[in-house]
């Protein structure tokens, strides 16, 4: 019998899940939480095994968020919610966008947003990389591909972060300032849908895709549309700019590599500064966790899943994983790629956006450490995200000398 007392949704779990995630790792198999009548899956093997048989054994049409799956929360259609082959039909109406091919058709406009975006910031010696730069890059980005002006996206990327922000002690997304701030997302949305309907002059890039789209005779209605809009914005800029922020965090505490990284870069070169945000993924995985629903009984490591039942597949505990990476908790930017990585998922629904969040992330880094080769974190204005989902630092400040 086990004897971890792990609920995602305590304040200790959202606070700091790691100590939990690696004592559920000891008992060598899924962890069943009799709360919710589900699994967690903390262990590296057990995820890839689920992962890799996900389309037979599992559904996502109840949602991917343990809010979704745990507590009943709203499941937006879209081809994130829906299982093979429907998923990859509607996915690869823009998969062409996310291919290393088509992401580096983007990079001189992300590098010059970037710079952008960088400028004004240098002059004041101090700037919130999350929220400042890192954030409004992705957000900005995401907005574009869906033709969204903006100011709009920028907006409403604001709104997104109310509506995932949890209080301490808060158990899913139903505060007032969650609530409110998704009303405003859907209202704008849904005026912007109608707008394009009135006028399919006025939709652009993906989201003249999927207006136009018809898979198997189907056509997306309103309602899904407005979904596909919110969706794409929200995973198009929420994970990115948490590594980003962490990369200078964990810089900042591992001075030798700090200096190996800055030394590289007086040369031109930025090959460390890339496995730099490569290890931060791993170290702090952003996606905290996904969750999916049994639609068939099934055995995992000697655990007898039943039809029905919720799993919760926790990343950021994988890639800490002792028997997958040596000292796992230290952070190590020399650390070699292992055969198989979970930093963005794995089987059917494996991240769309992994090679264009690399290229991004990557990017700010450089950008940054081009600018500001002198900075420090202050660490007393830094502060790490609290929630079941996503996990990182939500804020990192770093000083410099302005110029």
């Amino acid at each position: 019998m086990s004897t971890v007392d792990y609920d995602p949704y305590s304040h200790e779990a959202m606070k700091d899940p790691y100590p939990f995630y690696a004592a559920m790792r000891k008992e060598g198999k899924p962890h069943f939480m009799p709360k919710y009548n589900g699994w967690a899956l903390a262990r590296f093997q057990d995820i890839w095994d689920a992962s890799s048989k996900v389309d037979d054994n599992c559904t996502f049409t109840k949602g991917q968020t343990p809010g979704q799956v745990l507590l009943g929360e709203p499941v937006p259609s879209t081809f994130m919610t829906m299982d093979a082959p429907e998923h990859r039909k509607w996915r690869g109406l823009i998969r062409h966008e996310f291919t290393p091919e088509g992401v580096r058709e983007q990079e001189a406009r992300l590098r010059a947003l970037t710079q952008e975006l960088l400028a004004p910031l240098l002059k004041k010696g101090q700037f919130d990389i999350y929220s400042e730069l890192a954030n409004r890059v992705t957000c900005i980005n995401a907005g574009h591909n869906l033709g969204l002006p903006r100011e709009d996206a920028e907006k409403w990327r604001a709104l997104i972060d109310d509506m995932l922000h949890r209080e301490e002690g808060q158990i899913g997304g139903g505060s007032e300032r969650n609530q409110a701030a998704a009303g405003q997302l859907f209202g704008y949305f849904g005026q912007y849908v109608y707008q394009l309907r009135n006028d399919p002059a006025l939709a652009q890039r993906y989201t003249k895709i999927f207006l136009d789209a018809s898979v198997d005779g189907r056509s997306l209605s309103d309602e899904e549309m407005m979904f596909y809009l919110f969706s794409l914005l929200v995973v198009g800029s929420e994970t990115t700019p948490i590594t980003v922020a962490g990369t200078f965090w964990n810089l900042q505490n591992n001075p030798e590599q700090k200096a190996a990284v800055l030394a590289e870069v007086k040369t031109g070169k930025f090959d460390l500064a890339r496995k730099a945000f490569l290890e931060t993924a791993r170290y702090d995985q952003p996606t905290n966790m996904l969750a999916r629903v049994a639609k068939r009984d099934f055995e995992l490591n000697g655990a007898q899943i039943k039809a029905g039942q919720p799993l919760l597949f926790l990343y950021a505990s994988a890639e800490r994983d002792e028997t997958v990476h040596p000292n796992p908790d230290k952070f190590d930017l020399y650390r070699q790629p292992t055969e198989k990585s979970l930093m963005f998922g794995h089987g059917g629904h494996k991240c769309l956006g992994l090679h264009l969040g690399v290229l991004m992330g990557c990017i700010l880094v450089e950008e940054i450490l081009k600018a500001a080769p002198d900075f420090e974190v202050v660490t007393e204005q830094c502060e790490r995200l609290y929630g079941e989902h996503l996990s990182g630092w939500g804020k990192v400040v770093i000083k410099f000398k302005p110029h």
